[in-house]
């Protein structure tokens, strides 16, 4: 069976700017109290980091191709971040380690551990980096 083609919108950099400013305050809060010894406060701050890379990696994917994904399928989200020039084109591989831990954060019973939590942290921390300067 071949994967149906990837739906994306056009944006523009107002959206990307939008999008950067949403990922700076999923970030903060993610920053709150990351490396809890409680799971679930675990949890909320790793789904804030996961919302935070995805902001930032819609106004990355804006800013350098002037689209963005517009399905719900991460994997799309992705591949447009392949094809983006420069230093962008890594923002995917930060994307996937997000995308690797979301369900454990916000849909399992249990919740990230200790270095998943800080993958993640640094993989948010990296895609807005990465979104700041493109």
């Amino acid at each position: 069976m071949r994967r149906r083609a990837a739906r994306r919108a056009a944006c523009d950099d107002a959206y990307s700017d939008a999008r950067l400013n949403k990922a700076e305050a999923f970030a903060l809060a993610a920053g709150l109290d990351p490396l809890s010894d409680d799971g679930p406060t675990r949890s909320v701050a790793v789904s804030n980091a996961v919302l935070a890379g995805i902001a930032a990696a819609d106004s990355i994917s804006c800013r350098t191709l002037r689209q963005r994904s517009a399905s719900g399928n991460h994997a799309d989200a992705i591949d447009l971040l392949r094809q983006a020039p420069g230093q962008a084109q890594d923002a995917g591989a930060y994307l996937i380690a997000l995308v690797n831990v979301k369900n454990k954060a916000q849909c399992e019973d249990r919740s990230p551990s200790m270095p998943e939590t800080k993958r993640a942290l640094r993989a948010m921390e990296a895609l807005i980096r990465i979104a700041r300067t493109t």
